[in-house]
């Protein structure tokens, strides 16, 4: 999957703005109405964003989930920096337990760097991508979650609670200022609990753009966790788990 440019900055603009007339991005973007109009139906075909009459918006409402694609382009500087510093928690022959979250995909490069490495997800392109660096790779099977890479299920929960992972690495949709963990889609929360239960070590991974937000189903609270690692510093978050900026 590729994009252009201009269809980049037509995401971030989505990003900022929430929803665009076509002839709005046309003035933001110095281009024609009519090259803006291919530009949506490419990034419409691509899942990244919905049409509407007269113009766009992204996949933004907080009980909703948004299409994979959409989010393995949101927010790429931030997941990889955050990746970089949850590196910190790696070291060889670990057995590693990745969510399907676009964010937790992010730390297979790192992974990858260490000796004997075992990876676990229910993410189909996170498998491949580890497959791809050399890793042990093994993906829970399932049914697809809102027609995702993202793979749940009572075949999945049977797998995942016969796994006792070193370090399991998880994100989420919402982060609270009580430090409420949520997100909208009750299969991908159900994994990460039985996940929390098993592992040795738990890492939650959030940027800074879900802070303060909130989700249909809550599942865990950031006390319950052994360390999180957020791109930014968050103040008005009160927490005993140990942070990592």
């Amino acid at each position: 999957m590729s994009i252009s440019k201009r269809q980049e900055e037509i995401l971030e603009l989505l990003n900022e703005h929430s929803f665009l007339t076509v002839n709005r991005i046309a003035e933001l973007t110095y281009t024609s109405p009519s090259s803006v109009r291919r530009d949506l139906t490419r990034l419409q075909g691509l899942s990244l964003i919905r049409r509407t009459h007269g113009g766009a918006s992204l996949f933004h409402a907080m009980n909703q989930a948004v299409p994979l694609n959409s989010r393995m382009l949101q927010n790429t500087a931030e997941k990889r920096q955050i990746a970089k510093k949850a590196e910190t928690f790696l070291h060889d022959g670990q057995v590693v337990m990745l969510d399907g979250s676009s964010t937790s995909g992010f730390l297979v490069p790192f992974i990858a760097k260490h000796k004997d490495m075992t990876v676990f997800t229910n993410n189909m392109l996170t498998a491949i991508n580890a497959i791809n660096y050399g890793l042990d790779t093994h993906c829970i099977g399932g049914f697809s979650v809102n027609h995702s890479a993202v793979l749940s299920g009572t075949q999945a929960y049977r797998a995942v609670a016969e796994i006792h992972p070193d370090i399991f690495f998880f994100s989420a949709k919402s982060l609270n200022r009580n430090g409420v963990i949520s997100d909208p889609v009750p299969e991908e929360n159900y994994i990460r609990t039985l996940v929390l239960a098993n592992a040795r070590f738990n890492v939650f991974l959030c940027d800074s753009e879900k802070f303060g937000t909130e989700s249909l189903y809550r599942f865990a609270t950031v006390d319950q966790i052994d360390a999180c690692v957020f791109d930014k510093p968050w103040n008005e978050l009160k927490t005993k788990c140990n942070v990592m900026l």
